[in-house]
């Protein structure tokens, strides 16, 4: 079945594989980091495993932050809903709010959308972050305060996240005024992959590979395969 996805597990010593009754097992979610989407129908009990080469989303660009996004608002809005009911409670904007910021810098809304929704626990805020901060983004303020970095609006922390995201991808200029108060601490274009930013926006290892997951998932619940 692997061979009939177009999965080359060859060279993949990190793919566990388990040896019964003459079948070679592996598990299905380690299929994940070969674009392989990974559901479950609990109706008839089946697992379902689409490639992404269906995908109406290049899997080569699926790792680039800069790009374009590919859901709508709605899409968007119904993925936090259905991780957090009360999510739109207090920032119904937040979807429209990062389809047009990422836009004007062009970077991939789903990608900052996705990221935003790990830091904040799909805006629970149950960490250090407070929701009356507007940071989306995790970022720090310039100053060191361990609680992180402020904004007036939630359009600004949108904007400084995406910001900040494009100085770790690219060497464009940014568009708008800078709001990112660490903007000027970032090597440009050091991280125009996801996965680069594993270690550089936080400690966290498996940070781009958490943000990667979360884009699947996404792009599962809106139907694009």
């Amino acid at each position: 079945m692997v061979d009939q996805l177009g999965v080359n597990l060859a060279n993949n010593p990190d793919v566990r594989r388990v040896r019964y009754g003459n079948v070679v097992y592996v598990k299905a979610i380690d299929l994940r980091d070969a674009n392989i989407s990974v559901g479950w129908d609990a109706a008839t009990r089946t697992l379902l495993l689409r490639s992404l080469v269906t995908l109406k989303i290049c899997p080569g660009l699926i790792d680039s932050i800069m790009g374009h996004g590919n859901t709508s608002e709605v899409q968007l809005m119904m993925f936090l809903k259905s991780n957090n009911e009360k999510a739109l409670d207090n920032f119904q904007d937040v979807p429209k709010l990062y389809r047009e910021e990422a836009t004007i810098e062009g970077v991939n809304y789903d990608i900052a959308f996705c990221q935003m929704c790990i830091e904040t626990g799909f805006l629970r805020f149950t960490g250090n972050l407070s929701p009356t901060s507007y940071n989306f983004g995790g970022l720090g303020a310039a100053g060191g305060d361990p609680n992180g970095a402020s904004f007036t609006s939630a359009r600004l922390g949108v904007r400084a996240q995406i910001q900040h995201l494009k100085a770790y991808a690219s060497i464009e200029p940014i568009v708008q005024e800078v709001v990112d108060p660490r903007f000027r601490f970032v090597p440009r274009g050091i991280a125009p992959l996801v996965r680069q930013l594993s270690g550089r926006w936080t400690a966290d290892p498996n940070y781009g590979d958490k943000i990667l997951s979360l884009l699947r998932r996404l792009y599962e619940t809106a139907g694009f395969f």
